[in-house]
Parts: C-alpha cells; structure tokens; sequence
C-alpha cells in the first residue's frame, strides 16, 4: 500500500498535527510505502526515518505556512503529479486545515481519508470562551471575525467527506452533532506518543540546563493563543507562592501576554518566555518541570497531556473537550474547570506540596499512556481503517 498525508506542519517545526503525522508516519512504515507533503520541514529532508518526504512551498521550511489557504494552493499544484508518478492508493488529509479542499476540485480518484483534529467550530468557540478582553493574534483574530463565512466552507468540506478518523469521541460526537454529517466510515483514533524518547529518564535532547532554573516551575507547551487558556494561567500564577515559576515553550507573539503579565503585577522573574523548544529538548523540558498546565478552553486529544504523562510529569489540565479522555482526575492526573484562575491555583499548590501523592498518580499516567496510547496501536488502527477504505472502493 502507498499513502501520501497531507500536512501544513512537520519536523522540525514542531506542533501538534506536525506531531501527529510524524508518528503515524513511522508507525505506518512497514506497513506501508508512506510519503509525506508538507509545507514545513527541513528542506534536506528527502527522506526521514524512511519516510519520503515531498515539499509543497519554497522557501527554507522551518515553519509552518501562516495561511491554511496557502497550503491548499500548495497541495493542488503539487499532489496531482505525485499521485501520477507514485499511483498512491490512499491520500490522508489532516484537518482543520482541510489540505485537500481545492485538490477535490480536481476530481481527484486516490480515496481520501481525513484525520479530524478539532474544527473552526471547537477552535472559534474556544477563543470565544477566553473572553473579548483575551489577546486574539493573528490567524487566530481571523478565524474568529470571518467564522461564520468559513464555517460554510468547512461544512460543505466536511460534508464531502467519505472517510473520517477521529482523535476522541468528543470531537467526533460534536462534529457529527454541529456540522450534520454521516461519513460512509469513521472510527475513532486517539492520538499516541513515543513511549521510548518520551520517558521518566533519558538521554539529553540538549536543552540548557539553565532554561528553568532551580525555583519550582509549572511549564506550559504550546502556541500563544487565546483559546489555550494563558489568560487563566497568568491569573492563577498571580494567586501562588512567589517562588513558582511559569515558563511558556511556543511559537506566537508575547507582547500582549507580558502586557498582561504586568498588570497582573506579576514580577519579571515568575515567568519565562522558551519562544518554540527544538522538539529533541521537549522530553528534558518536560522531565524538569515540576507539573505541566493545559488551561486550554478546547482540546480533542491533547498531545502536550500525553508527552508530559508519558515523560511522567504531573499533568493539570482544564476540563474541556476530550481532555478528559485523557486526563483521568486524580488517576492520570488533575482537572479544574476551564477559565477558573482559583481552582487551577489551588490545583498547582497541591501537586506541588504533595510529592508522594503526585508520584503515584504520574505513574499511573505513564502506565496508561503505554497501554492505551503507543505509535504502534495507533499506526495499527489506521492502517486497519485504510484497508475498510480500499475495502469499500473496492465493492
């Protein structure tokens, strides 16, 4: 079997459909002859980790594209001569992004299968739920002014969707639910991480060992938005012990956040700002954390969750969407409710003033993580549903 996945991000420009394609990639390796179009990755890489990679943009390819439409653009140029000189028998697109919107334009023959990560409905609604006085940057504004006229086209896209993988039931039931639609196939694939370069102990990716200091640290991975929470987090930073550090790893502009930072009054020293952490310096970011904080208004399946369980850091996280498929109260981790500055406060001072307790509930986390959620189990789910795909074709 040939498959080519679609996806505006990969290494080293880590994020979490970049993160998610480069594992199923490798998952599905000896399964199959896997290709990957990207508009983000080193352009040396032709190959990686036997996984052939095609370019869709020019340019250096350390980040990913800022419009979607871009990529789309990109992938109705570039896929059509891939398909004719490969003969991939499935295509896997990612969405939001919805990569293959214009390529179906085409009338393009290769079945087509479409990971649903989340949808402008769960991201919107997110960024709405942090509230009007919420710094709203970039794409991130955009989607939330024109969301009504885009949400026309992602139900249409949607809607035109044969076969669909979902990250958790929740988003699932929700896009079902809001955007009407009945895919001839579907399942349900939770996301997974690598359970060997994501562990308790490891070799050093290289991060400087001064990044974090020796004060407690809370770490928060993830892209500046305003649907990720950082508002609550700030807020809840402002309510704990002094000697609590917040350092914040991702990409996105921190200007509004240092602005609210201050007017908070939290001083200089109780938060540090990584910008994007090579992803070889993830796993050692996350070891050296004393609890990583998911705030977010919205997640599916949230890959930070598992990293940090894995690595078999405590995980806090919001209540919200399908995190708690993940992150089990008081099991796998700890839920607060989402916007709560007080109750993730009270969270953080728990956790970090009860060790013992906090070191059994990490390794129930990792234990779940490497029974439920390994490349491998999620590398063997989705080849199953390509084969229900072709199956299908087929008949």
């Amino acid at each position: 079997m040939k498959v080519c996945i679609l996806t505006p991000e990969f290494l080293p420009a880590w994020g979490g459909i970049g993160t998610y394609t480069y594992n199923l990639a490798r998952g599905l390796r000896d399964r199959a002859e896997v290709h990957v179009l990207t508009g983000a990755a080193n352009p040396e890489y032709a190959e990686l980790d036997g996984v052939r990679v095609h370019h869709a943009l020019p340019g250096d390819g350390l980040r990913a594209p800022t419009s979607p439409f871009r990529f789309q653009a990109a992938v109705f140029r570039r896929l059509p001569r891939l398909a004719k000189t490969y003969g991939f028998d499935i295509v896997h697109a990612n969405h939001a992004y919805m990569s293959d919107l214009l390529s179906r334009l085409r009338g393009n023959r290769t079945p087509t299968v479409v990971t649903v990560h989340t949808t402008l409905d769960t991201q919107v609604g997110g960024t709405l739920l942090a509230g009007p006085s919420v710094p709203r940057q970039g794409l991130e504004g955009s989607l939330a002014r024109w969301r009504f006229a885009l949400q026309a086209v992602e139900r249409r896209y949607l809607r035109g969707t044969q076969a669909m993988i979902f990250v958790s039931r929740w988003v699932r039931d929700r896009t079902i639910r809001r955007y009407r639609v009945t895919p001839r196939l579907n399942t349900v694939v939770p996301n997974a991480v690598d359970t060997e370069r994501l562990a308790p102990a490891g070799p050093s990716g290289g991060l400087d060992s001064r990044a974090l200091g020796d004060r407690p640290t809370v770490v928060f991975a993830g892209r500046l938005l305003a649907l990720k929470g950082i508002d609550t987090l700030f807020r809840a930073m402002a309510r704990i012990d002094s000697r609590v550090v917040l350092a914040l790893a991702g990409p996105g502009d921190q200007a509004p956040w240092k602005a609210l930072a201050r007017g908070l009054g939290l001083e200089e020293h109780r938060y540090k700002f990584l910008g994007r952490v090579p992803y070889a310096e993830m796993p050692d970011l996350y070891r050296s954390a004393d609890a990583v904080v998911l705030p977010s208004f919205t997640e599916s399946c949230p890959l930070v969750a598992l990293e940090a369980m894995a690595c078999g850091t405590p995980i806090i996280a919001a209540d919200s969407g399908g995190v708690p498929e993940v992150v089990r109260d008081g099991e796998t981790g700890w839920l607060f409710p989402p916007g709560d500055a007080n109750a993730l406060a009270s969270r953080i001072e728990a956790v970090l003033s009860d060790p013992s307790g906090a070191e059994r509930v990490t390794a129930q986390a990792r234990a779940w993580v490497e029974a439920n959620a390994r490349i491998d189990r999620m590398a063997d789910s989705t080849f199953r549903f390509y084969e229900r795909v072709l199956e299908g074709e087929a008949s």
